[in-house]
């Protein structure tokens, strides 16, 4: 059995990996970054063989996870970022190791999605991961097939994420509110208005690299997955804007470990859902 920790930028989650097809058995569960010393009771009776982790959260939270997991079981964690796992998806960055971590595991979790999608995608194919959470990445990459390396980073988007957006609107102006309002083509009161400002700027900007893509790679269509906590804020304006079909990807961060971790495993049995 092998751990997985994700730890983002608002929150820790933690699976595990188990030997076999049948992959981990049970769903990622949550940790808050003040209990990261109660890691070892919170994962059961089980000790791990090795610990894989992906953190953006600071060097705080690593030292604490680092500490965790050699006070429990003795076990050094095993970082992974951008330097790994290029036998599966080429690097382009000129310092692989500056790509935030939890994009390229993310990236590295859509390989795996890919590896098992069916119809499988046409080499070529250009394929965007959109995550939404306390920021936005846009990432896309192109699909090479079976060989190695299955595919390539083009590269990507970062912008503030749609409550990095809103809080920033109501603690920058005098006037507009923290806004909780419905979206609408044409919002006729503040609150809508900055709802549908916000989920234009973010569906805006997945547009934009879709339109990239296509001309970049015109063969075949590019695909598009999503994830993150803020999805559901902007899913309705997806399916309006959106050309194509969108799939969801419910932990591709946890994927992407569980690729480097062992043989390809899908983390917590979950297939990709449809977006829209």
């Amino acid at each position: 059995m092998k751990l997985l920790v994700d730890a983002g930028n608002t929150r820790i989650k933690f699976a595990w990996l188990g030997p076999g097809p049948a992959g981990v058995p049970c769903a990622p569960q949550a940790l808050e970054r003040d209990a990261l010393d109660s890691l070892a009771q919170r994962v059961g009776q089980h000790v791990p063989e090795s610990v894989h982790a992906s953190n953006v959260a600071g060097p705080a939270v690593r030292v604490a996870l680092e500490h965790a997991c050699q006070s429990a079981w003795g076990l050094a964690v095993q970082w992974h970022d951008g330097r790994t796992g290029q036998g599966w998806l080429r690097n382009r960055y000129s310092n692989p190791a500056s790509l935030g971590s939890d994009r390229w595991l993310g990236l590295l979790g859509l390989i795996h999605h890919l590896q098992t999608a069916d119809p499988a995608p046409a080499a070529g194919t250009a394929c965007l991961l959109a995550s939404f959470g306390t920021a936005t990445t846009i990432d896309t990459l192109v699909w090479h097939g079976l060989r190695a390396p299955a595919a390539t980073f083009l590269g990507g988007l970062i912008l503030p994420g749609v409550t990095l957006m809103a809080h920033s609107l109501a603690r920058e102006t005098a006037d507009l509110p923290l806004a909780q309002g419905p979206l609408a083509d044409f919002p006729l009161d503040t609150h809508a208005a900055i709802a549908s400002g916000i989920a234009a700027a973010q569906v805006g900007a997945l547009l934009r690299q879709l339109r990239l893509a296509s001309v970049q790679h015109p063969l075949a269509p590019p695909q598009v997955w999503v994830t993150g906590g803020a999805l559901p804020q902007i899913q309705a304006e997806l399916g309006q804007r959106l050309p194509g079909p969108v799939a969801q990807l419910d932990h591709p961060v946890l994927d992407g470990l569980a690729l480097l971790a062992g043989p390809p495993h899908q983390v917590a049995g979950q297939p990709p859902r449809a977006a829209r």
